[in-house]
């Protein structure tokens, strides 16, 4: 599929409607550009990528992280699906084992993030390497995710 209405992305989230809709209104997913904002009767698309991210997304917001930081961490997570899509894909399909590691810290009074992928076993290239630079800083966070744990509904 590669258009997902709201109600699609409750399906294979897991996530509730309402969340799904607050993600939307929030920049924290993102509609389709015809569909975003086009009005009473238009009913939001979602991308296969937004489908992504809001597959992904739902273990940080399960665990209570302000919305705000939600866009952050979706921001992040476009640029390792953008970088990372053949991974993406098998994740899908249930190959592998795949981890999404986020690590946030405090930066200047603000909250960054930096998503990367970790596949088991390691590609011996490196190139999937994932290195914490900031997990020593104060109130910094590291938060794991199997991929495959939250894609498989999407095939």
């Amino acid at each position: 599929m590669d258009s997902y209405s709201l109600g699609d992305l409750v399906e294979i989230t897991g996530a509730k409607r309402r969340s799904i809709q607050l993600w939307a209104d929030a920049g924290v997913i993102k509609a389709e550009r015809a569909t975003h904002r086009a009005g009473t009767g238009t009913h939001r698309r979602f991308s296969r990528g937004e489908a992504i991210i809001a597959c992904l997304i739902r273990p940080f917001a399960e665990h209570q992280i302000a919305i705000g930081e939600l866009e952050k961490i979706s921001a992040s997570l476009r640029s390792s699906l953008d970088s990372n899509t053949k991974i993406f894909a098998s994740a899908i399909g249930g190959d592998g084992d795949t981890m999404l590691v986020c690590e946030s810290w405090d930066a200047k009074g603000d909250r960054e993030y930096r998503c990367g992928i970790a596949q088991t076993p390691v590609d011996p290239r490196g190139s999937q390497k994932v290195y914490f630079l900031h997990h020593r800083k104060p109130n910094s966070m590291v938060m794991a995710i199997r991929l495959e744990t939250y894609l498989g509904k999407l095939k």
